[in-house]
């Protein structure tokens, strides 16, 4: 079947995750130490003229809460609405795992009052087998505040809602590098970060390992709201005339509502080929079997490559002369007119790099890694040579977010998390900062 990919630069997810997280290793996954806080997270989302986005108004009247779209836009910034502040004060992020974006399973430990401890079996604070382990299927460890410690200790992911709509076609829209030349694409990489040497700064370099256990995932479904729902739209003041339809229904945290058979859950796995932990496996690929039902029983999936879209790793572009990076001439250029650099500490003059002089644009300093073109060719342990033979491309080409329909504007729920079952998500990880950037690319066929 011939596909035509159009160039959407026309959706670009830029986030940048400022997560203050010190997490402590505990076998396979990782356990939180002290209180973690995550000082802010920023979200934009940049698009084009074929593709338009809009945050996700919820308006609760009588005890109902109906979803509709606000202005539609090439782009967007989360930042700028009071609906999306929560973001600001998330807690840190711990390991989950999910097959579905519907259960989450979060991990549970032998504790001193159970028979095994007691009986000298096992140790109190040994993992218990994934079997065992605690499901949340009701988003209530999602989107948890620095105050909420014990709750984040077992687990928390994040989780948002936004809504796309293709006023030009049908499209199939999909996470891609996008162009070359434009200041999207996608990639997830820990960012660096300002560090200090007598009264000289420098941008220390990341080995990644953060970035390498990170998971995006997308939540969608084609149920069409309530006729309710596009009254409240239709007099909200956002309404657009060519907008006769609102699709996907999601449910709201805590409560109790039922999942629709028709969500389709896409993940996205950056920096496939790192393994900053495991320097033997780095280059090569290994498959992570996330947690889900099978019969009643907690399992591990051996065959997700359905939902799984895979991109190798990208790195800092390089500056003309080969020394450095780009981005550290940047930090340089950018350090000279600070009268008061002396004064301030090393977070202070990361924050302030970040914002300030790149004022959130991270794209244009690193090159993009290739996406697996088919997902389902990836076998569990592949060596560096083996992935090098694999064709890529720039986007995966068996795997897609959401089938859109012209003008029917779609809501999405997007997730970031940790993902336990990754054979990175070991050992001690310093998730201090993460840059997340996705772009969409939509497709006919």
């Amino acid at each position: 079947m011939t596909k035509i990919y159009f160039k959407l630069i026309a959706m670009a997810l830029a986030l940048l995750l400022s997560v203050s997280v010190l997490i402590m290793s505990s076998y396979a996954w990782m356990v939180l130490s002290s209180s973690p806080a995550v000082t802010g997270i920023k979200v934009i989302i940049g698009g084009g003229n074929t593709i338009l986005v809009a945050p996700d108004t919820a308006e609760e009247i009588n005890g109902e809460i109906y979803h509709y779209p606000g202005y539609f836009s090439d782009k967007l910034n989360f930042g700028t609405y009071q609906n999306y502040d929560y973001l600001k004060e998330l807690g840190g992020l711990t390991p989950v795992s999910t097959t579905n974006g519907i259960d989450w399973f979060l991990p549970a430990y032998y504790s001193a009052g159970d028979p095994e401890v007691q009986s000298g079996k096992v140790l109190s604070g040994v993992m218990k087998d994934v079997s065992e382990f605690k499901a949340d299927s009701e988003l209530s460890h999602a989107n948890l505040s620095s105050e909420e410690k014990d709750k984040i200790k077992e687990g928390n992911y994040i989780y948002l809602d936004f809504w796309v709509v293709s006023p030009g076609g049908d499209y199939t829209l999909r996470v891609s590098t996008g162009d070359e030349d434009a200041n999207g694409g996608s990639f997830v990489t820990d960012l660096p970060e300002a560090k200090k040497i007598a009264d000289e700064y420098t941008l220390s370099i990341p080995e990644g390992k953060a970035s390498a256990a990170v998971r995006i995932g997308f939540l969608a479904n084609d149920s069409q709201l309530t006729d309710d729902t596009m009254l409240e739209y239709q007099q909200s003041g956002y309404a657009d005339d060519r907008y006769t339809a609102l699709k996907g229904i999601y449910m709201e945290p805590d409560s109790g509502t039922a999942y629709l058979d028709s969500d389709h859950f896409t993940v996205y796995e950056p920096n496939g080929d790192l393994h900053p932990l495991n320097p033997k496996l780095d280059g090569s690929y290994v498959q992570t079997n996330p947690l889900g039902y099978e019969n009643g029983i907690i399992t591990e999936n051996k065959n997700f490559s359905d939902h799984l879209t895979v991109q190798l790793s990208g790195s800092w572009a390089a500056a003309d002369s080969g020394e450095e990076t780009i981005l550290e001439q940047k930090f340089q250029t950018a350090l000279l007119p600070w009268a008061d650099r002396n004064e301030l500490s090393e977070k202070e003059i990361t924050d302030r790099f970040y914002k300030e002089a790149l004022q959130g644009q991270i794209s244009p300093f690193y090159i993009k890694g290739d996406f697996i073109r088919d997902s389902r060719n990836l076998t569990a342990n592949m060596s560096e040579d083996e992935l090098e033979k694999l064709f890529n491309a720039g986007a995966t080409e068996n795997v897609y977010i959401v089938k859109l329909e012209q003008n029917k504007p779609q809501r999405i729920r997007m997730f970031i998390w940790l993902e336990g079952q990754d054979v990175d998500c070991i050992d001690g990880i310093d998730a201090s900062r993460i840059a997340v950037n996705i772009e969409f690319a939509g497709g006919s066929e």
